[in-house]
């Protein structure tokens, strides 16, 4: 799925929002969220992402962290 990035393609990638805790095995989790934006280049990281907002947030979108790309999951 990685492979299908090109520039411009709408990436939705998971980013951690925040953490909390299992009650049940008394230990802290992290807590994840999905967010899309689009392609902009292909970076050492990864591909960049503009994530949107005022000033173009950026994002990373790596093989572990991709979720769908134009929409089409894994």
């Amino acid at each position: 799925m990685f492979e299908r990035i090109k520039v411009g393609s709408r990436v939705t990638i998971l980013v951690p929002n925040g953490q909390r805790i299992n009650w049940t095995t008394r230990k802290v989790e992290q807590e994840w969220k999905e967010s899309t934006g689009r392609a902009v280049m292909r970076g050492p990281a990864g591909w960049v992402l503009n994530m949107g907002g005022k000033f173009g947030t950026p994002g990373i979108a790596t093989p572990e962290n991709t979720v769908a790309v134009n929409g089409k999951r894994n």
